[in-house]
């Protein structure tokens, strides 16, 4: 990870090899997962899975990205349907749609503060489409400006544990684990973590539990 202030004064911040992957679950600021790498289509496809995989079980999902296209086409290879004859009317014009239930729309950064929002790939004729307003990825933002105050690795001042992608990801690992069991969000109820808020546990979570325990057991009950 190149995060120093020589390499900051002289490289800009798009040059930089690093990427970070992040998926938050809207209503109960869960964060699902944080990957770290170089910014290759692998990376891509590894997160885009794991988050797949966690939320394909819901009924109905709004999938809302920061503007980076490549989310999308990720998915779209994952959660891609063809409609078969009488799913649809026959002046619909699409056949390959997203599966029904799935909304996926992105939010591009526009000028004069004028933002544009898109819908990635057309949806499944059966799923309900959300309003411009409600497409936006204002908690994955504030989520990244939190992690930029609070992990020294990308405050590019200095390069503490970020020489190394498995030393940025170790630190990675470290505070979701916090944000979602340990700190209460402001964002929900008085003292409520995101872990309390999903259903997982019914207390907060102690930094000392977390790291003596040997597994989720003893923090779920």
């Amino acid at each position: 990870m190149k995060c120093t202030l020589v390499w900051a004064r002289t490289f800009p911040p798009e040059a930089s090899e690093g990427w970070t992957l992040h998926f938050i679950e809207r209503q109960s600021r869960y964060w699902i997962g944080a990957q770290a790498g170089k910014k290759q289509a692998q990376l891509f496809k590894q997160g885009t899975q794991s988050a797949w995989n966690w939320a394909k079980p819901a009924q109905f999902i709004r999938w809302f990205t920061d503007g980076e296209r490549r989310y999308g086409k990720a998915l779209w290879q994952r959660a891609c349907v063809y409609l078969q004859s009488g799913q649809a009317h026959r002046d619909y014009p699409h056949r390959k749609v997203w599966c029904e239930g799935l909304e996926v729309a992105m939010k591009i950064k526009g000028s004069q503060g004028n933002r544009r929002v898109e819908w990635v790939y057309p949806e499944h004729p059966f799923t309900a489409v959300s309003a411009a307003s409600e497409v936006h990825a204002n908690h994955n933002e504030a989520q990244n400006s939190a992690l930029r105050r609070r992990c020294s690795a990308y405050r590019r001042r200095q390069n503490l544990y970020a020489k190394h992608v498995r030393g940025l990801q170790r630190v990675l690992d470290m505070q979701r684990l916090i944000h979602n069991w340990v700190r209460p969000h402001w964002g929900l109820a008085k003292s409520t973590t995101p872990a309390m808020a999903m259903g997982f546990c019914e207390r907060l979570v102690s930094i000392h539990e977390l790291l003596t325990c040997r597994g989720f057991e003893s923090i779920i009950h």
